[in-house]
């Protein structure tokens, strides 16, 4: 009988580890479940706080999106005040017009005092040397110049009549001038075409309809297209080009514009979309340096021959360098690294170092990096 006892009693001490070790083993799981929620919750919140702390100093936002306590800080608020007051300070050099040279003077009038300030005798017109000079700029009135061409019938002696040839006849009823300022008013500065016209009206006293002026830009579009195409040409055979885009919406369709400029020359084009296969026949052979930002779109660009914008990266290095833990850690020292890559160049351009030592100094630094 007390064998059985104790057997029984083992056999429920051994049910009651077992349920208490699958409660514990629950326990474990869930515990587990949470940690993992917490971490997720946790990176999830640094996230979300990064996003919070973005601003055009350590992002790629624009300066007018930034709070106005972010504002205050590029601005440098917090800074002692100066005691200086505001304006030009004492032995500051005054900002005036510069006047003309007198061979691009049109009108010049000498103005001579009639009498002696001191004995009111009569002055006589001598003209003084150092005379003292100003000078009014003035816009002549604006009258546009018609020509009228009539084509003239002759009739000969033989009894023919011979009308003027139709070669003498211009084109178009505007003159070169004419056109060129109508692209000018809307393709340099972006005037609409009613608003061109109206300008146009107004100033000049020219009188053109949106539907003419519409064809002027289209001659003059044609008129230019060797250039543009020039251009085109030179922009791609350039050892270095700086490149840029931005999209919009219109009438619901995506619209990217595209800009690639060299020292010689700045193209731009407008495309349908910003993607890769898009944009890379923009840019030709792809021969030379790209400098950019770290648009995915151009990754078709070698990266030994991209050089990735220097502000887009600086911002990035501040945004690592805000965090906490290892990746503060490397965000300052990139920080760093950039501080001595500009203090080289600057000594470079200054004249400080020669190209040899630069390069040889960049050389760990890129090591590092």
């Amino acid at each position: 009988m007390a064998q059985d006892w104790r057997d029984q009693r083992i056999a429920e001490l051994e049910a009651a580890l077992a349920a208490s070790e699958a409660l514990h083993a629950a326990k474990d799981a869930r515990i587990a479940e949470l940690e993992q929620r917490v971490a997720e919750l946790s990176a999830r919140l640094a996230e979300l706080a990064e996003k919070l702390g973005q601003n055009s100093r350590n992002s790629h936002r624009p300066p007018s999106s930034d709070s106005p306590a972010a504002r205050g800080q590029r601005r440098g608020k917090g800074k002692s005040k100066s005691k200086r007051k505001r304006g030009a300070q004492p032995g500051h050099r005054p900002a005036q017009r510069q006047l003309l040279p007198p061979e691009e003077v049109d009108e010049v009038v000498n103005l001579f005092p009639s009498h002696c300030d001191d004995c009111a005798k009569p002055l006589p017109d001598v003209p003084d040397p150092n005379a003292m000079r100003f000078q009014v700029t003035e816009v002549p009135p604006v009258k546009p110049h018609t020509t009228e061409y009539r084509r003239h019938a002759v009739r000969c002696s033989c009894g023919h009549t011979t009308c003027a040839v139709h070669d003498q006849q211009p084109a178009s009823p505007f003159g070169p001038r004419l056109m060129a300022l109508v692209a000018l008013l809307t393709g340099v500065y972006h005037l609409s075409r009613r608003k061109a016209a109206e300008l146009l009206g107004d100033m000049a006293g020219v009188r053109i309809s949106v539907g003419a002026l519409s064809a002027v830009e289209a001659r003059v579009s044609v008129a230019v297209q060797p250039a543009v195409e020039a251009a085109w040409e030179r922009v791609g055979q350039a050892e270095v080009k700086h490149t840029d885009g931005t999209s919009w919406f219109q009438s619901g369709l995506s619209r990217a514009l595209w800009t690639i400029a060299t020292a010689a020359a700045t193209v731009f084009k407008i495309v349908a979309d910003g993607s890769k296969q898009t944009l890379e026949p923009l840019y030709g052979a792809l021969q030379g340096i790209l400098v950019s930002d770290r648009a995915k779109a151009l990754n078709f660009w070698a990266m030994d021959h991209r050089q990735i914008c220097w502000a887009h990266l600086v911002r990035k290095f501040v945004s690592f360098a805000e965090r906490d833990g290892p990746t503060g850690s490397i965000g300052r020292e990139l920080l760093d690294y950039t501080g001595l890559v500009f203090e080289y160049w600057h000594d470079y351009q200054d004249g400080k170092l020669t190209r040899e030592r630069f390069i040889a100094w960049m050389a760990p630094l890129r090591l590092q990096v």
